[in-house]
């Protein structure tokens, strides 16, 4: 019990000297030079995305949300999507539920979608088709029961034409639809 004690008190001198203790004093050697407010640091980093996104410097990247799945597309990408989709081959389409957006220096993220306007995803029609012939067999031993079945699901490809970052950050968006 005494040394509990005698620690304590040995750990309690350490933080009570008038030097503010070995945490305080870790802390105020290492603080910034100058305080900057939220506000500016804020209004920079949207200045330097929205100059990254006037360059084009990098590959753009998007997530977006087709037919109950996420998909992460960039441009020229190939996406085989299964089941039913009214568009014919050929169509030039948009997709609107872009969830996110990057390059490598900077992301946008959607609650729960991107701004609309704000990114635009094209994409065309390459082909529409059926899966692989999926076999699905039963069998119940010492029952003389066997079943097989078949399925082969609809399936669409498209190609990913473009992924564009259209308006600048904190903007009115040009064109909405």
């Amino acid at each position: 019990m005494a040394l509990i004690r005698a620690g304590l008190q040995r750990l309690a001198s350490v933080f009570s000297n008038g030097q503010g203790g070995m945490l305080s004093r870790f802390i105020t050697n290492n603080a910034p030079a100058q305080n900057q407010s939220v506000v500016d640091t804020t209004k920079d980093v949207i200045s330097t995305c929205n100059k990254l996104i006037e360059d084009r410097a990098s590959r753009n990247f998007a997530i977006v949300h087709l037919l109950g799945k996420q998909w992460r597309v960039t441009d020229g990408d190939l996406l085989v999507v299964e089941g039913y989709w009214p568009p014919n081959i050929g169509d030039k389409i948009t997709l609107d539920k872009v969830l996110l957006a990057a390059t490598k220096d900077f992301s946008l993220i959607g609650r729960p979608i991107v701004q609309p306007g704000l990114v635009t995803v094209t994409a065309t029609i390459i082909s529409k088709g059926l899966s692989h012939t999926r076999t699905h067999f039963k069998k119940k031993r010492r029952k003389q029961f066997m079943r097989i079945n078949f399925q082969r699901a609809e399936q669409t490809m498209l190609r990913i034409n473009s992924v564009v970052i259209n308006n600048r950050i904190n903007e009115a968006p040009k064109n909405v639809f």
